[in-house]
């Protein structure tokens, strides 16, 4: 079944979104940019109506919008379409506090729509072998998980938005949230995390990038998790090192960037009976995977069955980030039960 698209930005990420719509065989209306220039620019190179009117881009006939405009505008967006009647898949962050999530929610359910948010590292093959083995029991409980990402820096985005706080909203809410996610629905059997507690520095200048950052999870049980990144460094590579009470695993994506279409994929797990490698196919990863995503939001829509990443997961997530903020700003512990709420 194929449905009628429309996105909101023109950026590198919009045309990976424009690309994975082409794929799965969906048709792509038009496009909501902000400038003259990008309109020429998408409908000489994509090929379809572009406009930097709002009140036309949500007049057009499209069932759903993927909303991928900088963090700021996600809630003004997804609100809009929401009233207009269209599903609407948000690129991460879902909003940059917890009351524009909770306008996107209310709105959604008043209008009867699918709202999904684009944690697509759920989707993604390794990561999404990983979930199936911690639930499968072999490990047992789940007692400890390292999850680290290394990587250059990203990008400044169109005109330079994420050098923007007021527009970046939180250098957490732009790539740490994808872990921090990651690790919250590996432990989702255990209940939400009770307590966080982070790190960071960065280079002069930086400092409100926090490019260094690691985060501590208390969970229910005694259960802890470790998320690090750095986007300080080179190349892009992500290590998961979990064990439970009765076995643990490794996995490890690693490339020269996040779109890499050659990188190196490793799963291992060791219980009592020994170590294997997980046969996993090496095609995982943002150019292989998010398509998944895609075409998990479009199956929601025509089953009314949840989305992989629902409107609650994409505010609970954006609870656990700014429950990093403030551990950064207090230099202290943070509980999250009132973050969560």
């Amino acid at each position: 079944m194929s449905f009628k698209a429309a996105i909101i930005g023109a950026g590198r990420w919009a045309e990976v979104h424009r690309q994975t719509l082409l794929d799965a065989g969906h048709e792509l209306i038009g496009v909501l940019v902000s400038s003259q220039g990008s309109r020429e620019r998408v409908e000489r190179e994509w090929g379809v109506a572009a406009t930097t009117d709002l009140d036309q881009f949500m007049a057009w006939d499209s069932e759903a919008v993927i909303v991928v405009s900088p963090n700021y505008l996600h809630a003004e967006h997804a609100i809009a379409a929401l009233k207009a009647n269209k599903h609407v898949l948000i690129e991460k962050p879902m909003a940059t506090n917890l009351s524009d999530c909770d306008r996107i929610l209310a709105a959604a359910r008043q209008a009867g729509k699918v709202v999904a948010v684009g944690l697509e590292m759920r989707v993604f093959e390794l990561f999404r072998r990983v979930k199936e083995i911690i639930d499968s029991g072999q490990l047992g409980l789940p007692l400890h998980l390292k999850l680290d990402l290394w990587r250059r820096p990203y990008r400044s985005g169109a005109g330079g938005w994420k050098s923007d706080p007021q527009k970046l909203g939180s250098a957490i809410l732009e790539e740490p949230i994808h872990y921090l996610d990651l690790a919250r629905w590996y432990f989702s059997a255990l209940g939400e995390p009770l307590v966080v507690q982070a790190w960071a520095n960065s280079r002069p200048g930086r400092e409100y990038l926090n490019e260094n950052l690691d985060v501590r999870l208390e969970l229910p049980g005694g259960a802890q998790a470790l998320v690090t990144r750095s986007i300080a460094a080179y190349k892009h590579a992500v290590n998961i090192k979990l064990v439970g009470d009765k076995g643990a695993l490794e996995a490890r994506w690693e490339g020269e960037m996040d779109l890499d279409l050659e990188p190196k994929v490793s799963l291992t797990v060791h219980t009592e009976q020994g170590t294997s490698a997980v046969a996993v196919t090496q095609n995982s990863g943002h150019v292989y995977d998010l398509p998944k995503q895609t075409q998990a939001f479009f199956q929601a829509i025509a089953t009314g069955t949840p989305p992989v990443v629902t409107g609650e997961d994409g505010r609970a997530a954006v609870a656990l980030c700014l429950a990093v903020e403030e551990s950064l700003k207090q230099h202290a512990p943070v509980g999250l039960d009132e973050n969560l709420a």
